[in-house]
Formats: structure tokens, C-alpha cells, sequence
């Protein structure tokens, strides 16, 4: 082909048709652009699929990713839960010198912590290809966007907790021994620990950081599940009834339905944490989140989409109680829900 044109330049030429090999080679250039459009176009579509299909094959890991991190913030939150109980053992008086003597982890109660390191390659290779994926991703693309924020609100809270954590093991140290295990030594501990109206504060300090980073992760651990059950929808076109075997699979249970004028109900004061809420309907739907007696918050949900319920600090023997209460436009109460432990609503 190239000898070709090569000769009928070279005719033209010879027969000093200027005007004519003008118009050759204008078209000749003009095929040339062609050919490189139709490559560029061709190597352009190879990239659209590529990126298509990584962000198909990530959000397939990503799925793995945030049932991992479901159940490794199940861990970190029974881990607080533990320590919770025992916080309020020491501030109300409830421990003796025997419980000490019989579980060394409660003398280093201040001292001791767990914290999530979720895996979160893929979500940031989501987003990062986020400009590749399709108009019908983007509420994966938000959900996943949304999640980030989450972990670093749980990553500043986390940075505070240790502080106070590094904090408490130094203030200890300048009291009585932390790591002598000698009766003599245990018993000095034991005895500081029981009577000491400093080491209280200390204590209560701890279960403030304590409830707080539970709080943040407890939220994190719900946003998990949310995005998850947006690929379910979205990509699955899970309903309700799916979502419910996905819910039930990780050990989740539904909340309770109550009256809307109240019922008596059994109180939770066991730890400050967020549960998730889902709108699987064909329509908008607007809660009230009561904590403490309170709202706590007003959320208004699209078809389809979720929130994450919050709540508010309400002291040692306070009420952690969450209440969703959906409403309607004029704000009258439609049905109230009881949250239980790793719970979630699903509104139809």
C-alpha cells in the first residue's frame, strides 16, 4: 500500500501536475488524521473497558473488604463492651479485692485497648476510578466517598483515645507498679485501685474516650453494611427479603416495632453506638432518631438509599436507648422502632 501511493507521487511529480499532486497529498494527509482518529478512538474504547472492568472486578473484592471489616469491628466493639462493664464496676463501687485478685486484666483496665486497621485498598481504587464508572454506579461511588469520611472521623477519635490511654498508663506507673507481679506488688496495686478517688477519675476518663470511639466505630461498622447492601441493590437488585438473608448472615437482627404512643421497652446501657437504617420503598421516607428521651436527629431518606442513626451521650447510668420514629410530612408519628444489638430497619 505504501508503494503504492509512494508511485503515484513519484507519476505526478514526473508529469508536473503540481495542482494535482496537491490535492493528492492534502488527501493523503487527510487519510493519515483518519487512520490516527480511528486508532485514538480504538485505544480509547480498549481503555473505557479496562477501566470498566477494574472497577467491576474491585467492587467484587470490595464486597470481601467490608465483610471483613463488619466483623473485625464486631471484635474491637465486644472488646469495649467488656471494658465498659467493668468501667462502671469501678465507678460505682462494685468491685471488691477479689475480683482484682482474680482477673489481672482488671488492674490494667485503663491500659488496655483494641482499634480497627480495616482493609481499604479497594475503596480507594473505586474512587480514585470513579470518572470511569457508570451513571447506574454512582450511588456505589457516593456510598464509598461516604465511608472514607467515616474512618477518618473514627481515625481522629481513635488518635484522642490513645492519647488518654498513653496518658493513664504513665499516671499509674508514678503510683504503683504496673508490671511486678510479686503478691506485694499486685496487692499494693489492688488496694490503690479499690480506694483511690484519683485513679476514679482516671477510670472515668477512659470510659468517656471509651464511649466516643465506640460511637465513631459503631458507625463505621453500620456504613459498611450500607455501601454493601447499595452494591447488593444496585448490582444484584437486591429486595428486601435479600437483604434480609444478607443482614441475618452477619449475625444481624432487625429492630423491634413499637407503638407509636410509647410502649414499655427494655433499656440499652451498654454502650453509645449508630445502627443502620435503609429505604428499600418506591418513596421518600423521614425519621426521627430519640436518644435519651430526646430526637437526637431528623433524617429524610430517597428510595433506595440509607442513613446511619446517632446518638447522645447520656452519662454512667444513662439511657443508650435508640428509638427510630418515622413520621410523615406534617411530622405525626406513622411507627416507632426499638434498635437492638447490631440491629438495623429496613423501611418497604
Amino acid at each position: 500500500m505504501i508503494k503504492f501511493f509512494r508511485h503515484i507521487r513519484k507519476k505526478l511529480l514526473s508529469e508536473n501536475k503540481f495542482s494535482k499532486y496537491l490535492i493528492y497529498a492534502i488527501g493523503e494527509i487527510i487519510l493519515v488524521v483518519i487512520g490516527i482518529m480511528i486508532a485514538l478512538q480504538f485505544n480509547n474504547r480498549n481503555e473505557q473497558r479496562k477501566n470498566l472492568n477494574l472497577i467491576t472486578e474491585t467492587i467484587t473484592a470490595l464486597e470481601e473488604d467490608l465483610i471483613y471489616n463488619f466483623d473485625d469491628a464486631n471484635f474491637v466493639l465486644n472488646f469495649y463492651k467488656k471494658q465498659d462493664k467493668i468501667c462502671k464496676q469501678v465507678l460505682l463501687d462494685k468491685l471488691t479485692i477479689e475480683d482484682y485478685r482474680n482477673n489481672d486484666l482488671i488492674s490494667i483496665l485503663v491500659g488496655n485497648w483494641e482499634t480497627l486497621t480495616p482493609k481499604s485498598e479497594n475503596l480507594a481504587i473505586l474512587i480514585e476510578n470513579e470518572k470511569s464508572a457508570s451513571v447506574k454506579l454512582r450511588p456505589i461511588i457516593e456510598a464509598a466517598k461516604e465511608l472514607t469520611s467515616r474512618k477518618k472521623l473514627l481515625d481522629e477519635q481513635w488518635v484522642q483515645s490513645f492519647e488518654n490511654i498513653k496518658e493513664n498508663i504513665y499516671t499509674l506507673s508514678q503510683e504503683v507498679s504496673l508490671i511486678r507481679l510479686d503478691s506485694i506488688s499486685k496487692e499494693k496495686r489492688f488496694e490503690y485501685m479499690l480506694t483511690n478517688d484519683d485513679y476514679k477519675k482516671v477510670v472515668e476518663m477512659y470510659w468517656i474516650n471509651l464511649q466516643l470511639y465506640s460511637d465513631q466505630l459503631s458507625r463505621y461498622r453500620a456504613s459498611t453494611v450500607g455501601i454493601l447492601s447499595t452494591i447488593k441493590m444496585i448490582q444484584e437488585n437486591y429486595d428486601k427479603e435479600a437483604l434480609e438473608t444478607l443482614y441475618a448472615s452477619l449475625g444481624m437482627r432487625p429492630f423491634i416495632p413499637l407503638n407509636c404512643p410509647t410502649q414499655e421497652y427494655e433499656k440499652n446501657d451498654e454502650l453509645r453506638v449508630g445502627y443502620l437504617i435503609v429505604n428499600v420503598s418506591d418513596q421518600d421516607v423521614k425519621f426521627n432518631f430519640i436518644n435519651d428521651g430526646k430526637i437526637a436527629s431528623t433524617r429524610e431518606l430517597e428510595p433506595n438509599a440509607y442513613a446511619i442513626t446517632r446518638s447522645e451521650f447520656a452519662g454512667i447510668g444513662g439511657d443508650y436507648t435508640v428509638i427510630a420514629e418515622q413520621v410523615d410530612a406534617s411530622g405525626n408519628c406513622l411507627q416507632k422502632f426499638l434498635a437492638v444489638n447490631k440491629g438495623y430497619l429496613l423501611i418497604e
